[in-house]
């Protein structure tokens, strides 16, 4: 088992006298000696962090409390890359929320490493710290990485298509991706201005809670357009009318899963079951429609943030064939483009129709083990499938409709790895989907 503290349990200890900040401020800076040099979670480390930590500037409810920033963030003095050769700049001043952060009187370690662009599920060169020959996942891979090796306690990450929950999973931690809006992503390099979300990743659920209430926007701030075009503003913490049914689209996920998967998951679903939560099964739209609609919004929304990159003479700094990936989206047509928008809109009215019966859903975050570093295909039900299809084909959907969505340790697998359980909740009810999570880690009693 990895040594970490959780940002509750450091808060605690120092408040309680039973850890000075000089001893914090040591443990934090071994962690870096011994385990960043093997697991490579950081672009950027803050040469002066330990000192922080150690004599923090200013008092609040993160005050002096380690924090990592995934390098697609805003954060005022550091370089911002998003991972790649082709973009190098320092930052004038920090976004929202790393600004939030700061405010509360958290210490920003250093950038994190991110799969160039944020667009993967590898995340090279971290590695994963529960087995350094499997990747961490990706694209927040190096965020993750730092939190479960414990160089931080927690550590903020984007996700477009699962890429908190993915990395979460992978690391056997909590990622946490709220409901599209309720964390700003003014001041982050962007992949899709529709789908991108930011994140957190943290041991717990409760240390996810807490830093999400110290980020999370004003709830009027983010809108969930209906079909007919419309804004409906759900009640932050409204509940569903069955607060104790959970929905399984058992289908979805019997079809795509690897058996030793799905076997984990239906044991947790038999934590859920004694805590006296009953299941519907629910259906779910085949993985080519949601993976059509990722793409057609997706492409030209990244094509067109890093156009002058890949029409330029930085073409070449981009990696391996990052470029060729994104030069589809300079031929979607625009008609394309808006008839997915509008189908998109409908799956959001319809999916909150349907989540309306049930106090969530839940579903396997990932649908197979691990891959290991190199792999570039997974074998699940016979079929060899590609890395990248594999890991999003839970987690994409829930960008679709930007549902909340939260990944949560629920085992390991025969190679002793993580697996995570993917809940996910009714828009605006962040707090209700957060509740149901922490119900379940406190009753799996998990710690990886």
């Amino acid at each position: 088992m990895i040594d970490y503290m959780t940002v509750l349990e450091m808060l605690s200890a120092l408040e309680r006298g039973a850890m000075t900040r000089e001893a914090l401020a040591t443990r934090v800076r071994e962690q870096l000696n011994v385990l960043e040099p093997k697991v490579q979670a950081f672009l950027y480390v803050d040469p002066e962090a330990a000192d922080r930590i150690a004599d923090p500037p200013g008092s609040g409810p993160l005050s002096g409390i380690p924090v990592g920033v995934k390098d697609m963030i805003d954060v005022a003095g550091m370089p911002t890359t998003g991972g790649s050769r082709a973009y190098h700049r320092t930052a004038d001043e920090d976004a929202p929320c790393v600004a939030k952060l700061r405010a509360a009187g958290a210490v920003i370690v250093g950038k994190t490493n991110t799969q160039e662009l944020a667009y993967g599920v590898i995340t090279p060169p971290t590695r994963n710290p529960r087995n350094l020959e499997y990747i961490p996942g990706g694209s927040s891979g190096g965020s993750a990485a730092a939190v479960a090796a414990g160089m931080v306690a927690a550590a903020l990450g984007t996700d477009t298509g699962g890429s908190v929950r993915i990395p979460a999973s992978c690391c056997g931690i909590v990622g946490f991706k709220p409901t599209r809006g309720r964390i700003s992503t003014q001041g982050v390099m962007p992949l899709s201005t529709t789908y991108d979300h930011v994140g957190v990743l943290t041991h717990t659920v409760s240390d996810a809670r807490y830093l999400f209430h110290l980020l999370t926007e004003h709830p009027g701030d983010s809108l969930i357009p209906a079909a007919d075009g419309r804004a409906e503003r759900p009640r932050p913490g409204e509940r569903a009318s069955h607060d104790r049914l959970l929905a399984v689209p058992w289908d979805y996920i019997r079809e795509r899963t690897d058996p030793e998967i799905v076997q984990i998951f239906e044991d947790a679903l038999g934590i859920f079951r004694h805590l006296g939560y009953g299941f519907e099964a629910v259906e779910m739209e085949p993985f080519d429609e949601w993976k059509a609609l990722q793409l057609t919004v997706r492409l030209p929304e990244a094509y067109l943030t890093h156009r002058e990159v890949l029409e330029g003479p930085r073409r070449g700094l981009l990696q391996g064939d990052l470029a060729e990936r994104l030069d589809p989206g300079r031929e979607v047509f625009a008609l394309d483009y808006l008839a997915a928008q509008a189908i998109r809109r409908e799956k959001i009215a319809d999916w909150t129709r349907k989540m309306g019966r049930y106090a969530g859903l839940v579903m396997p975050t990932l649908p197979c083990p691990v891959p290991k570093v190199g792999q570039e295909q997974v074998q699940i039900q016979g079929y060899d499938v590609p890395v990248w299809d594999a890991l999003v084909s839970m987690t994409a959907p829930w960008n679709v409709v930007g549902f909340p969505a939260v990944s949560v340790p629920c085992g390991v697998d025969s190679r002793g790895l993580p697996v995570g359980l993917q809940v996910v909740g009714s828009p605006m009810d962040d707090d209700g989907l957060l509740d149901l999570a922490a119900q379940f880690q406190a009753a799996a009693g998990i710690r990886l």
